[in-house]
This record gives C-alpha cells, sequence and structure tokens, in this order.
C-alpha cells in the first residue's frame, strides 16, 4: 500500500472519530430538542442548572433562529444563578459565551429575578469581558446589552 493511500486512510479515520466524538457530545441537547415544541421552557425548568446552560448554549449557538427563551429558566433563578455565569465568564473566553451570558443577565433584569446592576462584581467582570471582544459587532451588540441592564 502506498504512503499516500495509508495518509488518506488515517485522516478518514481520525476525521470519522472526531465527527463520531462531536455528535455524542450533544447526544443530551439533540434529544432535548427532538421533544415537544410545547413544553420546552417547562421541561427545562425541571433540570439542574448545567443541564439548562448546556441546552440554552446548544439552542442559541447550534439552532438557528437562535431561541433565547430558553434564558428565562436560567433568568428566573436569580442570584443563585450568578456563581454559576461569573465562573462560565472565567472559564470559556469566547466572544459567544459573553453574548449568551448577556442575554441571561438581560432577561433576569427584564424578569426582575436579580437587580444585575448593582452587583458590582457581575458588571465589572461582563464589562471587562465586553472591552475584550474580538469581533467588533458582537462587541457593539453586547455594550447594547450591558447599556440596557444598567439604564433599567
Amino acid at each position: 500500500m502506498s504512503s499516500i493511500t495509508t495518509l488518506t486512510r488515517v485522516v478518514a479515520a481520525s476525521w470519522l472519530l472526531l465527527v463520531g466524538t462531536a455528535c455524542e457530545a450533544h447526544d443530551f441537547e439533540q434529544s432535548f430538542f427532538r421533544q415537544s415544541l410545547a413544553n420546552r421552557v417547562e421541561r427545562l425548568r425541571q433540570l439542574p442548572l448545567e443541564q439548562q446552560y448546556r441546552i440554552f448554549r446548544y439552542g442559541n449557538d447550534v439552532i438557528h433562529p437562535p431561541l433565547m427563551d430558553l434564558a428565562i429558566p436560567i433568568a428566573e433563578r436569580g442570584i443563585a444563578a450568578v456563581p454559576f455565569i461569573l465562573k462560565q465568564l472565567d472559564d470559556d473566553p469566547k466572544d459567544i459565551t459573553v453574548r449568551d451570558i448577556l442575554i441571561i443577565c438581560v432577561r433576569m433584569t427584564l424578569l426582575e429575578t436579580y437587580d444585575v446592576k448593582s452587583d458590582a462584581a457581575l458588571i465589572g467582570a461582563l464589562s471587562s469581558r465586553v472591552a475584550k471582544l474580538k469581533d467588533k459587532g458582537w462587541q457593539a451588540m453586547c455594550q447594547q446589552m450591558l447599556e440596557a441592564i444598567r439604564n433599567t
């Protein structure tokens, strides 16, 4: 067998393994979205915070149009969700994470489940992360969400 054929087989096997692993990584989220749309938010309310967040992120980052209503059950937790939210900001440097966390914080503000603007640590973390966003379009959108929180 030629070295090109061997290399092709190795690359193909690696790709299949990577795709299979990526699909398995989202089995939980995909099974949630295969269920009825009628009671999606209610079902989400029954899950632990970490699973709510996984589903929210999948619904916002993978499904189009994004399903921003999935932020509601997390936002309803109010102060109980704040340490988790701060940890996500620290652990995940991606621009889209900042956007998704801001969506949750805007919902908290609108639902009046937590006074986000009065939490200096949370506002400081959000402000710092928004200032560091690489994509200027995301940065402008996130800055608008941050200002909406501050002005509410």
